[in-house]
C-alpha cells in the first residue's frame, strides 16, 4: 500500500507555526499584564502607607507639601499603569481574534487533509480489490486447466 502524502502539508505546518506564535504572543501579553497589575498593587500599597504616615503629629508645612507631591506622583503612576494595562488588554483582544482566525484556518486544513485521506484510502482499497480479483482470476484459471 502506498504512503499517503498530503499535498498541502507545508502550508499546514506554516499555519500551525503561526498559530503557536500567536499563542506565545498572547502568553507574553498576559505575563506583562500580570506584572503591571503587581506593580499597580505595590503603588497602591505605597500610597496607602504614605497616607497612614501622614496622620502623625508634629509635621512641618514643608513635609506636608512633600507628602502631597509624593501622593500626586503615586496617583499619576497609578493612572499610567492603568492606561498601560488597558492598552495591553486591547492588544490582547486583537491577538485573541487573530488566534481564533488562525485556529479556524488550521481546522480547515485538518478537515481538508481528512477528506484527502479518505479519498486516498478509497482509491487504495479499489486498487487492492482489483489486485485481489486479478490474483483470484489467475488462480481460478490455473485450477481449471
Amino acid at each position: 500500500m502506498a504512503k499517503f502524502r498530503y499535498k498541502f502539508e507545508s502550508i499546514k505546518k506554516v499555519k500551525e507555526a503561526l498559530e503557536k506564535k500567536a499563542q506565545k504572543e498572547i502568553a507574553l501579553i498576559d505575563l506583562e499584564i500580570s506584572k503591571l497589575e503587581d506593580e499597580y498593587k505595590k503603588v497602591m500599597a505605597e500610597e496607602l502607607k504614605s497616607r497612614n504616615e501622614f496622620v502623625t503629629a508634629g509635621i512641618s508645612v514643608g513635609e506636608i507639601k512633600f507628602k502631597k507631591g509624593y501622593e500626586l506622583c503615586l496617583q499619576k503612576k497609578r493612572s499610567d499603569i492603568t492606561a498601560q494595562i488597558s492598552a495591553l488588554n486591547e492588544k490582547r483582544k486583537l491577538k485573541l481574534n487573530e488566534l481564533v482566525q488562525k485556529s479556524k484556518e488550521h481546522k480547515i486544513f485538518n478537515m481538508l487533509e481528512d477528506n484527502y485521506l479518505e479519498v486516498f484510502n478509497t482509491e487504495q482499497n479499489k486498487i487492492e480489490m482489483d489486485q485481489i480479483n486479478e490474483i483470484a482470476t489467475q488462480k481460478f484459471v490455473r485450477q481449471s486447466k
